[in-house]
């Protein structure tokens, strides 16, 4: 959209026929918003505030100190943009249809974790290995305008509003503790849940994801550049995956315009590198029992520091973590 929006011819490939449900932990942090709303405006869904992330007995609230954040049921934002996509000039949309090369001048590759590019570009998956789950429910009670996220034993959950009294579910696990039941097993096992998920009834399928983090060293090559997913992903730990891909996009369309492959490449790459090393510090929370959890979420000040790292306002380095724990 935003090539075609500068007078940049587009063909938009898409093999789906339509738009469908995927795993996904459904949250656009607001740097994401901002920079979504400039390319295309908002559509309407559900706002939050902030997080809530509660581990034991222990629980922190932490709100955007900009802006807002968007949970976008898969399958209806995916239609939404490909609508705006299709209204925008230049941009020719064929749906149903694979990419296949005719003699384009630049390819972008934004095809996921699983993209054909990966043939020129290799990639391979981030460790720990982690498997993904999401669903979504009604009847879920207590749903306010954070997203809440609940670390136990066997990995995270998390629980956002995806409107009309409809709730994501979503949970994460390292691969030696998955269980295809993990998400009924972890609303039973976590005690707040286990009141609060008493009347729910599935509305959706529960879908899977593994492995969920992707490590892509090289990103551009002659007349080709990845984005989105198929340039990296990180731990969906981090809630920065489809944010990322979006805030991608004014970078890419420069490249492409300036045919400076090489500025956006570093861009990029380093966009991931802060959400890895991001994913890293979090992934040593939920063991032992939640203890270590519950010590992070007693340095109250951690908290807010690392959602600013996750929405684009600090960097993420030592002089970062010593202040909100000095401040803590």
């Amino acid at each position: 959209m935003e090539l075609g929006r500068q007078g940049v011819r587009v063909t938009l490939y898409e093999r789906a026929r339509g738009p469908c449900l995927k795993a996904c932990g459904e949250g656009l942090l607001p740097h994401g918003v901002a920079a979504l709303h400039d390319i295309a405006g908002l559509p309407d869904v559900p706002r939050v505030r902030g997080l809530r992330f509660v581990a034991g007995g222990v629980s922190v609230e932490a709100d955007f100190q900009e802006g807002f954040g968007l949970i976008v049921r898969r399958d209806r934002f995916d239609a939404w943009l490909r609508e705006k996509a299709a209204e925008t000039p230049n941009v020719d949309l064929r749906m149903g249809t694979p990419y296949r090369p005719n003699g384009e001048r630049v390819v972008v590759g934004a095809d996921g974790k699983r993209s054909l590019f990966h043939r020129r570009l290799p990639a391979r998956p981030s460790a720990p290995r982690r498997v993904g789950l999401s669903t979504h429910v009604g009847g879920m009670q207590g749903l306010g305008s954070r997203v809440e996220v609940f670390f136990h034993t066997d990995g995270e959950l998390y629980l956002a509003p995806t409107g009309g009294g409809e709730a994501l579910v979503s949970a994460l696990f390292y691969q030696s503790a998955f269980r295809r039941d993990g998400i009924m097993h972890l609303l039973n096992a976590i005690p707040e849940l286990r009141a609060r998920a008493s009347h729910i009834e599935q509305t959706t399928p529960v879908l899977a994801c593994a492995p969920l983090g992707l490590r892509v060293a090289r990103i551009v090559d002659e007349g080709l550049l990845l984005i989105g997913d198929a340039a990296g992903a990180p731990d969906p730990i981090t809630g920065d995956g489809i944010a990322m891909a979006i805030v991608s996009a004014k970078p890419a369309a420069k490249a492409i315009l300036s045919r400076d492959f090489r500025a956006y490449e570093q861009t990029r790459l380093q966009m991931g590198r802060t959400a890895d090393r991001l994913g890293r510090l979090l992934l040593g929370i939920p063991r032992a029992d939640g203890r270590a959890a519950r010590m992070l979420l007693r340095r109250r000040a951690l908290v807010p520091t690392l959602l600013d790292v996750a929405v684009g306002r600090r960097a993420l380095n030592a002089a970062t973590m010593l202040r909100a724990v000095c401040n803590g």
